[in-house]
């Protein structure tokens, strides 16, 4: 499926931010999962991306995990990711 309002950028870079984060920083997006909307899920998974953030997936539902800041390249993608990881160590499960 291709995403018209998603930027170039993000349409190049999803599916490499996707698998890497889902295959070596879950730790990250299960502990934003629980930060954020308070869900405890170890088995939750990044699914889909927009540039404010992204969509996990837990218990067959999904759930946005915001950013603080709008992105508007695959860098700043990172950069947030990378505050989302420290912010939210605590959340770890």
């Amino acid at each position: 499926m291709n995403d018209s309002k998603a930027p170039e950028w993000l349409l190049k870079a999803s599916d490499r931010i996707i698998e890497h984060m889902n295959e070596d920083h879950s730790n990250s997006i299960v502990s934003t999962l629980n930060a954020q909307h308070d869900i405890k899920d170890k088995n939750a998974k990044m699914e889909k991306l927009e540039v404010n953030g992204y969509f996990a997936l837990s218990n067959q539902k999904l759930y946005f995990l915001e950013f603080e800041q709008v992105c508007n390249s695959a860098e700043e993608y990172k950069e947030e990711l990378i505050n989302h990881a420290k912010k939210y160590r605590s959340y770890e499960l």
